[in-house]
């Protein structure tokens, strides 16, 4: 059985999730969905959070996190915002259930690590998914990717690969 591509044609066996490259934005646990896109018709990403912050995010940022990120709902357009705004990833120590569905939808990589504190916004990140590793380059700390399976790889692959 072949793997499906994101046209519906077959995945090319060589295709490869291509190494990441962006800045981070962090933030604390417990970031929720409607922080991330608050749920009015007038919402712009993180503006309760802070104005002026959705002007300053530039093509590249990693939305960095620590638990829970993306509970509550909403989490389908946040994902989106968050892709729209330019992110090319998401990088947190825990999930809420369904936010990294949302996110691969999104076309962003979701991606899991034990210590999202070693990175700091405006840090650069470097996310190498196929090798299971993201380094901060910046402090030069490298962290595991904790949920990389092959599962994941086969999505990203589709959603990324080149």
């Amino acid at each position: 059985m072949a793997v499906s591509g994101s046209g519906g044609g077959p995945l090319d066996p060589d295709a490869r999730v291509p190494t990441l490259f962006g800045v981070a934005l962090t933030f604390a646990d417990h970031l929720g969905a409607t922080d991330v896109l608050p749920a009015r018709a007038d919402a712009v990403l993180f503006g309760d959070l802070d104005a002026g912050l959705a002007a300053r995010i530039e093509a590249g940022s990693v939305l960095v996190a620590g638990h829970r990120l993306g509970h509550g709902a909403g989490g389908a357009a946040a994902a989106r915002a968050l892709a729209a705004a330019g992110f090319v990833a998401v990088v947190c120590a825990s999930f809420a259930d369904g936010f990294d569905d949302h996110c691969l939808d999104a076309g962003l990589a979701p991606l899991e690590v034990d210590a999202p504190s070693v990175f700091h916004t405006g840090q650069r990140v470097r996310m190498n998914c196929e090798a299971g590793t993201i380094a901060n380059l910046s402090s030069g700390d490298r962290q595991p990717i904790r949920n990389v399976t092959e599962a994941l790889l086969v999505r990203l692959r589709q959603v990324l690969g080149r």
